[in-house]
């Protein structure tokens, strides 16, 4: 009962602490200015780095990142002698990323996800990770569309951990991630298809 009430309280940890805009947060600091307010009107990396500047949607992409992944490692550490221990790890991922979509901070209102997805499924399966942010990167460079390069590293995570046998509570996790990053896409890829989406 006690290690049961430790990790519930853990995941409502997990969702305060990676609920936090850092896109708007660095925006304000730096920038002065509500990144809400300007281009695509998100908070993720990818509008902070075109409205202002790539040094600081570089920052927020870390941070963003960091936020998810620094929770899994957390949990791995502070909960290894649980039986079923990747399944909440899975769970503490799942949460970090809703999160991120979905924060509390700004009624709800968040990012797309996809730094906090890779990061988190980093530190949960350090090959696929690494080898997402391969295809992140192989994509970004043929395409110069960080929409694209999202979706194809995010859909990259189901083929490698079906590849890998990675356990099935993680296949599905990667399933979740990329249905939930796709519908938070659908505006991208309605430019996509009409060739309005920005190069970076």
């Amino acid at each position: 009962m006690t290690t049961l009430l430790h990790q519930i309280l853990f995941l409502i940890l997990t969702y305060v602490i990676a609920a936090i805009p850092f896109g708007l947060v660095i925006a304000k600091i730096f920038a002065k200015k509500d990144i809400r307010e300007l281009g695509s009107k998100n908070i993720g990396a990818t509008n902070v780095a075109r409205v202002i500047g790539k040094k600081l949607g570089f920052v927020t992409l870390i941070l963003d990142g960091f936020k998810g992944a620094v929770m899994v490692i957390l949990a791995r550490f502070n909960f290894s002698d649980l039986e079923n221990l990747h399944l909440f790890l899975v769970l503490v991922g799942a949460v970090a990323v809703i999160a991120h979509i979905y924060p509390i901070y700004l009624n709800f209102k968040g990012g797309k996800g996809v730094a906090t997805a890779i990061a988190t499924l980093l530190a949960l399966d350090p090959a696929v990770g690494f080898l997402m942010i391969c295809f992140w990167i192989m994509s970004f460079c043929l395409f110069r569309i960080s929409s694209v390069s999202s979706l194809i590293a995010i859909f990259s995570s189901i083929i490698l951990s079906s590849t890998y046998a990675a356990p099935t509570e993680q296949f599905w996790f990667c399933v979740f991630l990329f249905i939930v990053i796709l519908a938070r896409h659908k505006e991208n890829i309605i430019r996509l298809i009409t060739g309005e989406e920005k190069k970076i």
